[in-house]
């Protein structure tokens, strides 16, 4: 199995840090010293997922989760310690030797992805046979060269039902090959055959060039047949999350801080084709939040470049709100009606197109010119502003939102403060995508006194100096805490701290492998504690610990005295005076003398 030097695994932990990867993928709102945002790994609508930029870790405070910045894209992004690793290692522009997996070792993820690499291949040698004649002579017509189709492996799956099936069956298990997509299970006996059949196939990546999905273009006459068919959504396919050709064109978008954005396929070939090398598509699904999150990584600007008939104007209006709402400074294509970037392209040429690209409206110019609020009657303005406003409360900064309301007020000629009373109606909250953000933890349940101490001399053991673990390996034991759960920390912490007791505290959840334990440790580590008073706190919590055992003591002493025969008696109140004179003098045991010679 492939191995990764540990200095090499701190290097790239260095290296990215976890506010600007996480928010790379999510939404996050800072309040106080950390970073808030909606848990992507449970149902919420209050942010509990928190980030620490100090402490390069994230805690959900809600359903328990957290880590690293490798934790983290591994859970999001449903991949392999060494795919996170190899991820990150690309992000922070570090180069990494080792091993290939063996297929027994790679995950099931890794061989989702072999399954399309294979499939590309064998796609793409079909099309360049005489079973593709017809796939590749459309292509052509269409006006891509043959260059264009090799380079981006397009491809043809011809007609039998178990053209591919018996291709990788031999390979990869039936039920593998189920979870790829690229099949489907007969209803009858159970036997697999192929999802794309007669279909000229555009190979899909993820933006770090892992194949993930196709898209699939008919050959049919059959008007029944849908003309294009996408991969579904499998655990290396998530259509929301993934832009066709970002992984070839992120680079010259992140250079131009540009992105030009269109609908299709055949439209991307072509703009990349004739020049425009910072373009992306839409795969399968139309323009989410999650795209307009994954493009605000690499450019600050957008142009969308749909079809010019009502279907493409109107997902214009709706792609523009979503990628404003990420503070893309968005404009909108202007195309002759009739046409599509593609059909434009070929028959005006480059220099038209790009006459058409500098001169793109922004998007508030397009809003004036797709409406036309001078021509709509009251009530086509009253129900266009209600479907705008929906639109802007997805705004996650509550300044842009205010400053879009601004100017939809304007546009349509109405009173800036009706559209904002309007706009902040309380109902008008629920649909937001910026959660309320709630960083007070919730008060701990403790039985007693001794129970919280034991939290507060783990707090102490896990965030505290050397000298506080030091004094917490001599004077604490799983004996004399009582709570289950907190007895199975302190062995666990205890057994990090044996190992090394100046590790960083954020290091400790990293060798605990009890899950339950580990998450524990980064809630702990997450959570705020007094910096200043470590001493006096450690000694307090000791004393108090040592207090709720002598009251317990005291407790059972007195219970026995009820059922005890009376000869007994005078015994056990011995023991209860000894008890009162042991709780006395508690603090003569306990005080800054513990921390000699330490």
């Amino acid at each position: 199995m492939a191995k990764i030097p540990e200095h090499t695994v701190e290097q790239i932990k260095d290296s990215n840090d976890i506010v600007e990867v996480i928010g790379s993928y999510l939404p996050m709102k800072k309040k106080g010293a950390n970073y808030w945002a909606r848990c992507p790994f449970h149902n919420e609508k209050t942010a509990s997922f928190s980030v620490s930029a100090s402490k390069q870790i994230y805690h959900c405070f809600g359903c328990g989760v957290g880590g690293n910045v490798i934790n983290f894209v591994m859970e999001y992004e449903k991949i392999s310690f060494i795919e996170a690793v190899k991820q990150l290692a690309e992000r922070a522009n570090i180069q990494l030797e080792f091993e290939q997996m063996s297929p027994q070792e790679q995950s099931d993820t890794g061989k989702l992805r072999d399954i399309h690499v294979q499939a590309i291949d064998i796609f793409h040698a079909e099309l360049f046979k005489p079973s593709g004649k017809k796939a590749l002579d459309y292509l052509l017509e269409r006006g891509l060269s043959e260059q264009t189709i090799k380079d981006f492996k397009l491809g043809y799956s011809p007609e039998p039902w178990e053209f591919l099936v018996k291709k990788l069956s031999a390979r990869y298990d039936a039920n593998l090959l189920m979870q790829s997509g690229l099949f489907v299970r007969s209803e009858k006996d159970g036997r697999l055959f192929d999802r794309f059949r007669e279909r000229i196939m555009f190979p899909v990546y993820d933006d770090r060039g892992n194949a993930v999905g196709f898209g699939g273009r008919t050959m049919k006459d059959d008007k029944k047949e849908a003309k294009y068919l996408n991969s579904p959504e499998t655990p290396i396919y998530n259509k929301r999350k993934i832009l066709y050709g970002l992984n070839i064109t992120k680079e010259p978008m992140r250079k131009e801080k540009k992105a030009m954005v269109v609908e299709g396929y055949m439209d991307f070939l072509q703009l990349y084709q004739h020049g425009y090398t910072n373009v992306v598509a839409g795969s399968g699904t139309a323009f989410t939040g999650d795209h307009g999150r994954l493009l605000r990584r690499f450019a600050d600007e957008a142009i969308l470049c749909y079809d010019s008939d009502t279907a493409g104007q109107k997902a214009a209006v709706k792609t523009g709100f979503t990628l404003s709402s990420q503070k893309l400074e968005c404009k909108i294509l202007q195309i002759p009606e009739g046409e599509d970037p593609d059909s434009f392209l070929q028959k005006e040429g480059v220099q038209a197109f790009h006459t058409q690209v500098t001169n793109a409206l922004p998007f508030m110019e397009f809003l004036r010119a797709h409406y036309q609020p001078s021509k709509m009657s009251a009530k086509q303005k009253s129900d266009t502003i209600t479907s705008l406003l929906d639109e802007i409360r997805a705004f996650a900064d509550p300044v842009y939102r205010e400053m879009f309301a601004r100017e939809i007020a304007k546009l349509f000629s109405v009173e800036e403060q009706t559209l904002l009373n309007q706009l902040n109606k309380q109902k008008a909250y629920q649909t937001t995508s910026e959660p309320e953000v709630s960083t007070q933890e919730k008060p701990k349940q403790f039985k007693n006194q001794g129970e919280a101490a034991e939290y507060l001399l783990l707090q102490l053991l896990v965030n505290g100096s050397n000298l506080i673990r030091k004094a917490g390996l001599r004077f604490l034991s799983v004996k004399t805490f009582k709570h289950p759960f907190l007895k199975k920390v302190l062995a666990e912490i205890q057994a990090v701290l044996k190992n090394n007791v100046y590790i960083n505290s954020e290091k400790i959840p990293e060798n605990i492998s009890d899950k339950k334990v580990k998450s524990f440790c980064y809630q702990i580590v997450m959570e705020q504690y007094d910096e200043e008073n470590q001493k006096a706190l450690f000694v307090d919590s000791l004393k108090q610990l040592e207090l709720q055992m002598l009251k317990d003591d005291y407790n059972i002493l007195t219970e026995k005295l009820r059922s005890v025969p009376s000869e007994e008696m005078v015994d056990i109140m011995k023991a209860q005076m000894k008890n009162m004179h042991a709780r006395k003098h508690v603090n003569k045991i306990y005080n800054d003398s513990i921390f000699e010679d330490l």
